[in-house]
């Protein structure tokens, strides 16, 4: 399967796990506070996936510059887990216009996501790592992936996100 994907966007998929990873650059989001921009970013991603009915955030946690030094002084640094009940892209229900996830095909997906707001350079950096933590037996996922190990997931997005850093700061310009 070939899924198209934007120019702000990379993603990187494990099919065994059906676990993927997705990095977006995107433009700063001024509607929401730095506080409340990595839950904005949480929820936008539960509008894509249409699970707004089906989301919650855990937890958002400011993440100190010292931890991470390869970002700017001014960078703020976001850590969220949350979770989404989220049936895949092939998997909707079309009723009238709008498709709308088949709520038997919905799986229980832990979403950890990294926020970096880089108010210099006008910008977001959005790094979410999707991991499956109950899989429905409708879902085409079934046959293939396997429910993940979430400490194992976090402590692997966490070495992730302390090596994650921009190698060409040109970018933003």
């Amino acid at each position: 399967h070939v899924r198209e994907v934007p120019d702000h966007q990379e993603v990187f998929v494990n099919v065994a796990e059906d676990q993927s990873v997705i990095v977006e650059i995107l433009e700063l989001v001024t509607e929401a506070t730095d506080d409340a921009c990595a839950a904005f970013h949480f929820n936008q991603l539960a509008e894509d996936n249409d699970a707004e009915d089906a989301s919650e955030v855990q937890s958002v946690s400011l993440l100190n510059n010292s931890e991470l030094p390869s970002w700017p002084a001014e960078a703020r640094l976001y850590f969220l887990l949350g979770q989404q009940r989220i049936a895949k892209f092939n998997e909707q229900k079309v009723r009238g216009a709008a498709a709308v996830p088949a709520q038997d095909a919905r799986n229980l997906v832990q979403i950890m996501m990294f926020v970096v707001r880089l108010p210099r350079q006008e910008t977001d950096i959005v790094v979410s790592y999707n991991v499956p933590l109950h899989i429905s037996d409708s879902s085409s996922s079934k046959k293939v992936a396997h429910e993940g190990n979430i400490q194992e997931a976090e402590a692997w997005f966490r070495n992730l996100v302390g090596s994650f850093e921009v190698k060409n700061w040109g970018l933003f310009k």
